[in-house]
């Protein structure tokens, strides 16, 4: 069991479709911390509520400790 954790900033996006059929993103990111990248993601997607709008970009570490 390793008590370690790591800030990880993940990049995402929503992709909307509106009903005339024109697309919109808004692109955001979150620094959380996690004890690895999936689990980043998954901290994420609960914020989310797992929204197919949701699309993961980037997950990049940025300080262990």
């Amino acid at each position: 069991m390793a008590n370690w954790k790591t800030d990880f900033e993940v990049k995402f996006h929503l992709e909307f479709t509106h009903m005339n059929g024109k697309k919109e993103c808004k692109y955001n990111s979150l620094i959380v911390e996690a004890e690895n990248e999936d689990k980043a993601i998954e901290i994420i997607c609960y914020q989310y509520e797992n929204s197919n709008f949701l699309k993961i970009d980037e997950v990049n570490k940025i300080w262990k400790y």
